[in-house]
C-alpha cells in the first residue's frame, strides 16, 4: 500500500486524541472519555486510529477486544451510543484513510470489524463512496431528535395531541423536574433506572449502580446531568442527559411503577426540552427504539417531534477463515442448547451467546 499520509494509533492518554477531534466536527462518543466509560457491554482497549494528509484528517476511535475463543486475535467493535469514523470530505482522502484503517486492522490479527454511526453527524456518507466500506453499512431504522433552534410553542404544536393532553393533566398532579447539580438523587435514579430496565426485560450489562454512577460523572465532568421529575419528595422519573457541544442527549431515562399512570417520563422530556432552550442548546437526542427498531419505545419518542434521521450501522469481516471458523465454533455450542445460529442477526456472529 502507497501511503501518502501519516498514520497515528492514539489512546486516551495525553491530549492528541482530542487534540485532532478538536479539528473535526464529533460528538461525545468519539471522546477518550467517553470511550475509558465500562458497562453496556462495553470492553477492550480504546484506541482511535489517525489518518492525515496535510490538511485532511480522518478518525475512528472503536475499542479492540480480544477474542477469548482465537488467542491472539481481536475485533474492533463500537462503544454503547453513536460514534463511528469523523474526518474531512474529501472523497479520494478519504478512500486512502479507508485503505489505510483495513490494512492496519489486518495487521492487528482483527478478524472482524463494527461500528455504528451518529445520526446527527451522519458520518456514514463519509464511506458511501468507498464500495468496500459502503458494502458493510446497514440501515437499522431512525432515532428521533428535537430541534431546540425552533420557538418553545412551535415544538408543543408538532407534539401529538394525545401527548400534549397527558403532559397538562401530569402537572396537575403535580409532578415538577429540576436539574439535580449535586446529584443527591443518585440513588433514586438507579432504582427507577434498574425497575425500568427489569420491566423491559434488558440484559444484565445494562444494569448500573451507585459506582457505576460515580465513575461515569468522573469521565463526563460537566457534560454530565442529572434531571428528576418530582411528586412532592417523591422521584416519579429520572434521566441522565449527556450536554456536548449544544446537543442533548438522552442517555438514560427510569421511572417508578407506581407513578406509571401519571406519564412523569413524558413530564420530564418536556422539561428537559425546555431547558435547553433557555439554556442556548442547538438539539435534544431521543434516540430510537430498543436495537434500533422501530418500536413501542420509537413511537413514544416520535409523540415528541417530527424531526428523525438515519440510524446506521456497519459492519466488516477482516479474516474471513478465522471468522468462518470461529462462527461454525459457536454455530455446533449453540445447537447443542436448542438454539440456530442462522435464524438471528448478530455480528459478529461468533459473539452471539443468549443468556439461559
Amino acid at each position: 500500500m502507497l501511503t501518502l499520509g501519516t498514520l497515528d494509533l492514539l489512546t486516551p492518554a495525553g491530549a492528541r486524541w482530542s487534540a485532532v477531534l478538536d479539528r473535526l466536527d464529533h460528538d461525545i462518543y468519539h471522546t477518550p472519555e467517553y470511550h475509558c466509560l465500562s458497562g453496556f457491554g462495553q470492553a477492550g482497549t480504546p484506541q482511535a486510529f489517525v489518518y492525515q494528509e496535510e490538511d485532511n484528517a480522518f478518525v475512528w476511535p472503536y475499542l479492540l477486544t480480544p477474542i477469548e475463543a482465537a488467542p491472539g486475535y481481536h475485533d474492533a467493535t463500537s462503544v454503547y451510543g453513536y460514534p463511528g469514523p469523523v474526518g474531512t470530505s474529501d472523497q479520494e482522502f478519504l478512500g486512502r484513510a479507508w485503505e489505510a484503517l483495513t490494512e492496519h486492522w489486518k495487521s492487528e490479527r482483527v478478524v472482524s470489524a463494527f461500528t455504528r454511526f451518529n445520526p446527527l453527524l451522519a458520518n456514514d456518507r463519509l464511506l458511501e463512496g468507498i464500495p468496500d466500506a459502503a458494502a458493510g453499512i446497514k440501515d437499522c431504522g431512525n432515532t428521533v431528535s428535537i430541534d431546540l433552534t425552533l420557538p418553545a410553542e412551535t415544538h408543543s404544536q408538532q407534539y401529538h395531541k394525545n401527548l400534549r393532553y397527558a403532559i397538562r393533566k401530569a402537572r396537575e398532579t403535580g409532578l415538577i423536574t429540576t436539574e439535580d447539580e449535586s446529584w443527591v438523587h443518585t440513588d433514586d435514579f438507579v432504582a427507577v433506572y434498574q425497575d425500568t430496565m427489569a420491566r423491559c426485560g434488558s440484559r444484565p450489562e445494562y444494569v448500573i449502580d451507585r459506582a457505576w454512577i460515580q465513575g461515569f460523572r468522573e469521565a463526563m465532568g460537566a457534560s454530565a446531568r442529572l434531571f428528576v421529575t418530582k411528586k412532592e419528595e417523591t422521584v416519579a422519573a429520572a434521566m441522565i442527559v449527556i450536554d456536548y457541544d449544544g446537543k442533548l442527549h438522552c442517555h438514560l431515562i427510569g421511572s417508578a411503577p407506581e407513578f406509571a399512570a401519571s406519564s412523569p417520563s413524558k413530564v420530564l422530556l418536556d422539561d428537559v426540552r425546555l431547558w435547553g432552550i433557555e439554556n442556548g442548546r442547538a438539539s435534544m437526542h431521543l434516540g430510537g427504539g430498543l436495537g434500533g427498531r422501530e418500536d413501542a419505545l420509537y413511537q413514544f419518542k416520535r409523540k415528541f417531534s417530527p424531526l428523525t434521521h438515519s440510524f446506521r450501522t456497519g459492519s466488516w469481516i477482516m479474516n474471513a477463515p478465522v471468522y468462518r471458523d470461529l462462527e461454525e465454533r459457536n454455530r455446533a455450542a449453540l445447537a447443542a442448547r436448542g438454539i440456530t445460529l442462522d435464524e438471528v442477526s448478530y455480528f459478529p456472529s461468533y459473539r452471539f451467546n443468549p443468556a439461559g
